[in-house]
Parts: C-alpha cells; sequence; structure tokens
C-alpha cells in the first residue's frame, strides 16, 4: 500500500511540474507577441492549466506512472537496502522508466493522432518533449527515493511470503 501511494504522489508531482512548463512556455509565446505576463498572471495561468488538464492528462500521467512504477518495483531484484549502489542503481532505473515510459506516450499520442494528439502544447517541440520526459524522470527519482527505505523491505518482504 505504501508503494502504490508513493508511486501515486511522485505521478502528481510530475504532473505538476509538467503543467508548470507547459504554462511556462505559453506564457513566454505571449511575452514574445510582446504581451506582458507578471508573476499573479503565471501562477494563475498554471493553476488554471493544472484544474483543466486534470481531466485527462493528470490520470493519463499517473495511471501509466504509477502501474509502471509498481511492476519495474516488484519485479526489480533488491539486493540490500543500505547500499548506496543499490539506491543509484534503483535511481537510475526508475528515472529512465519514468522517463521512457512518457515519451513512448507521447509518440503513441503523436502517432495514433498527430499534432492534435500532443497532450500539452509545449511538448509539440523537441526541446518541449525533453521537458515533458524529464518530468517523467523525476517522478521516478522520488518513487526510488522513497521505496528504499528499510520498512518497505519489511512491506514487501512480507508480501512475497503472505
Amino acid at each position: 500500500m505504501r508503494s502504490l501511494i508513493i508511486a501515486i504522489v511522485a505521478a502528481t508531482i510530475g504532473y505538476t511540474l509538467s503543467v508548470i512548463i507547459n504554462s511556462t512556455v505559453s506564457a513566454a509565446t505571449l511575452v514574445g507577441f510582446g504581451i506582458e505576463v507578471g508573476l499573479g498572471d503565471r501562477v494563475q495561468m498554471t493553476a488554471t492549466e493544472w484544474t483543466g488538464l486534470a481531466g485527462t492528462y493528470l490520470p493519463i500521467y499517473v495511471g501509466l506512472h504509477t502501474v509502471i512504477f509498481l511492476l519495474v518495483h516488484r519485479f526489480l531484484p533488491n539486493k540490500s537496502q543500505s547500499s548506496d549502489a543499490n539506491l543509484t542503481h534503483r535511481r537510475i532505473v526508475f528515472a529512465v522508466v519514468g522517463a521512457l515510459s512518457l515519451l513512448l506516450l507521447y509518440i503513441a499520442f503523436d502517432t495514433a493522432m498527430g499534432l492534435s494528439g500532443v497532450l500539452v502544447a509545449s511538448g509539440r517541440t523537441l526541446g518541449g518533449l525533453i521537458a515533458h520526459v524529464a518530468t517523467g524522470a523525476v517522478s521516478g527519482l522520488i518513487f526510488a527515493t522513497f521505496t528504499n527505505s528499510p520498512s518497505e523491505a519489511t512491506v514487501a518482504d512480507d508480501a512475497m511470503v503472505g
């Protein structure tokens, strides 16, 4: 149960970062057109996008990462809970899994629907796509960090034995 909660929280943080990136790119575009966009406007844009995308992008993002992180967590060998090398390995694995799963999601949407299938507008450019994929890596890092504690090992070991 603890891993599930950590996966949902990690994915929600990644989603929030993705929305911040998208609203920042939108604000920069407006500034490029000569429109002044203050800090209050930027916060408002981010809040509006967060809630506006919550009906589509949030469940996709959280669902994808929760399933992927829990599957990898279940099958990734956990050699030694206290090993720094093990934690580094887990962080790398989950960062890569988080990033690649999002990249594949974006590619699938683009392949199926073209540009209209892009989940967030800033993902249409290479730089925007890389930034959004990086949010998946952040989600993976958060998940790996908080599921590597000794208490988590006890819960996982108990589940395997029971």
